[in-house]
């Protein structure tokens, strides 16, 4: 009999594992990564916060409401369709003017007593109202300078998925944080480098960097005695992404 009941649940609990899934990917404000941003899922009320780096992984099914908020910042709602479940994928907050009003000095009110659940509910209402009367602020296409740094990064985060058994060896591949330490202690591969060698502006290197990632170059290319193979390597990706970027400009402008 105990054995029938092991049985059982060892293969409920497998069954649930494969059914759970996360939704993974980055937050931006222009072209910055944002720390700290709430990332709630209302419908399995979970909740996490973004990493140093803007990044975010939680758990999410398809239709689930997620919501994304930070102070000084507008709220973004999605409901997990199938490809952000598929491959990382990148929001946009803007700032919010409407929380930066004229502070005005008035009689302190009484205090009312903190109700979570009333709360909830009117955030809850707040937050559907808004979406009924204002839908084309939760799908958004934000620009930084005339360039439209969210559809880019959309663009280079999709052409590779993560490979997990890729991160599980020996070297894995090169990461955004990597390449941005690279450049910034190594003796060669500087910020000379990276403007003239390369030719990439300082305005397009954190792109830049989030392209290279998404290449998954090896680690070991990072060792001393690979140095030339990593040269290589760069101006090669170099290549790749100003043509990309002009390649995006052509159907911007022709769109």
């Amino acid at each position: 009999m105990n054995y029938k009941v092991l049985l059982f649940l060892g293969i409920f609990i497998l069954a649930f594992s494969g059914y759970s899934q996360n939704t993974s990917g980055k937050v931006y404000a222009g072209d910055k990564r944002v720390p700290g941003v709430l990332v709630e899922n209302r419908t399995q009320n979970r909740s996490m916060v973004t990493t140093d780096e803007g990044d975010f992984s939680i758990a999410a099914r398809i239709n689930d409401s997620l919501v994304f908020s930070a102070p000084f910042m507008e709220t973004q709602i999605f409901i997990i369709e199938p490809y952000q479940l598929e491959k990382r994928w990148v929001v946009e907050l803007n700032e919010n003017l409407n929380e930066l009003d004229e502070v005005r000095l008035t009689e302190a009110p009484k205090e009312k007593k903190f109700s979570q659940e009333e709360y909830t509910a009117e955030v809850n209402t707040l937050i559907q109202n808004d979406i009924k009367q204002n839908p084309q602020k939760y799908r958004p296409q934000y620009t930084s300078n005339g360039v439209d740094f969210i559809m880019l990064a959309k663009r280079f985060m999709g052409l590779f998925k993560k490979d997990p058994s890729k991160q599980q060896k020996e070297y894995a591949p090169i990461t955004y944080e990597q390449y941005q330490e690279l450049f910034a202690t190594n003796d060669y591969f500087d910020q000379q480098f990276l403007t003239r060698q390369l030719e990439i502006e300082p305005y397009y290197q954190n792109l830049f960097f989030e392209y290279c990632d998404a290449m998954q170059l090896k680690g070991e290319l990072l060792l001393p005695e690979h140095q030339l193979d990593l040269l290589d390597a760069l101006m090669k990706l170099s290549a790749n992404f100003k043509a990309e970027l002009e390649n995006f400009n052509k159907e911007s402008e022709g769109g």
